[in-house]
């Protein structure tokens, strides 16, 4: 058995009662003060100095025995603003659920940490670790970065992974290139004038206006992007009036484009912005246009992912299903991956009888991944440290 899974699988429980106790005390957002405490408080323990270096952003630098480079390891920590449906034994008591499997990011992080520090005097350089919160909001990742995470030392390279529910444990999936798509968020508002329902032409209807904008919008896709290249645009909210008799004074909606071509992103978030100034043209109403997210596709680097797959290759037999991988949404670690060489890989834990994916409130995660993940931080960055020596 490979010798970092051995431990991982070792120190499982302890991973599981990691796991527990963030899934129970679930934290969402950029402030996750109990989570953020708990992390460094293990780091503590296992022997490391962990440092807040913006809120909730906790890193901790493992120095090896032998000089080298450095590998950023990340976790993210933040949870769901929404409440579970399941009936876990370490069932959320917050108003937030860790529905999308941040709490065994972390869990395995935490594992991750203890295995190589026991072995960090065979370490040909550093492992420094990344704790972000608000990879949700898509903002934690930059303030890190801000913060001075990719200096002292220098990164020179950067993994994270991302718990799938494709197939059971153990199962590894991984692609090049642009892996995850880019987010562009929007909130639209539309502002006319309103009147009585019965005397429409006393007014300036923004229901209207925001029809002919929305499907202005769907013809971006359908007639002006090649059917090959992968793209959605899509509208989760259109909120007006809630009486059958007005037109109400404003209309807003609200949606997200998604795209792994950043030449395609930037031509349609162009024609978004010129669909927005002509229907205000047309429908004499006021169109104003606000970002909610502005997030890269991520970059996973063919050269240092195919070496990465090939060390986590080793962990067990036929661990890799997928060499092509690539995912719809979105994360914050694109902002990594335009500063460093990066690997976004993905490990994969369904449990038996769920049907239903992230961000459900009734998900569930088979926690018999965490040693996979431990495993796979541990053996790729202890592999890819030492490769030269």
């Amino acid at each position: 058995m490979n010798r970092f899974l051995q431990r991982a699988k070792e120190l499982e429980a302890v991973m599981q009662e990691y796991r527990h106790h963030l899934h129970t005390h679930a934290e969402a957002g950029e402030h996750l003060p109990k989570t953020t405490r708990y992390v460094m408080e293990h780091l503590r323990q296992i022997g490391l100095e962990p440092e807040e270096i913006c809120q909730s952003g906790v890193t901790a630098l493992i120095k090896g025995g032998k000089s080298g480079k450095t590998i950023l390891l990340r976790a993210d920590m933040d949870a769901l603003p929404m409440n579970e449906t399941n009936n876990l034994p370490f069932k959320s008591v917050t108003d937030a659920a860790h529905n999308c499997g941040h709490d065994l990011h972390t869990a395995m992080l935490l594992g991750a940490a203890q295995i190589l520090f026991e072995c960090r005097e065979e370490l040909c350089g550093n492992v420094k670790l990344m704790f972000q919160p608000s990879e949700e909001l898509f903002t934690g990742s930059q303030k890190m970065i801000d913060a001075g995470l990719l200096q002292n030392p220098t990164v020179d390279a950067a993994l994270g992974l991302h718990v799938v529910l494709d197939t059971p444990v153990p199962s590894f999936n991984y692609g090049t290139g642009f892996i995850t798509s880019s987010c562009d968020g929007f909130k639209i508002t539309i502002k006319g004038s309103g009147c009585h329902g019965a005397m429409p032409h006393l007014g300036i209807d923004p229901i209207n206006a925001g029809l002919h904008l929305y499907s202005a919008f769907q013809n971006l896709v359908a007639r002006e992007c090649d059917p090959a290249e992968k793209v959605s645009l899509t509208f989760g909210a259109f909120n007006a009036c809630s009486t059958a008799n007005i037109i109400p004074d404003s209309a807003v909606l609200m949606g997200t484009l998604r795209t792994y071509s950043k030449a395609l992103r930037q031509r349609l978030v162009k024609r978004i912005h010129d669909i927005c100034e002509a229907t205000e043209t047309m429908f004499h109403v006021n169109v104003n246009y606000e970002e909610l997210s502005n997030v890269p596709p991520t970059y996973s680097n063919p050269e240092l992912t195919k070496e990465l797959a090939s060390y986590a290759n080793e962990i067990t037999p036929n661990f890799i299903h997928h060499t092509d991988y690539k995912v719809t949404p979105s994360d914050n670690f694109a902002f990594i991956s335009e500063h460093v060489p990066t690997s976004y890989v993905m490990i994969v834990c369904k449990m038996d009888g769920c049907n239903v994916q992230h961000h459900n409130p009734g998900v569930l995660f088979d926690e018999a991944v965490l040693p996979y993940g431990a495993a796979i931080h541990a053996t790729c960055a202890y592999n890819w440290l030492n490769k030269e020596h």
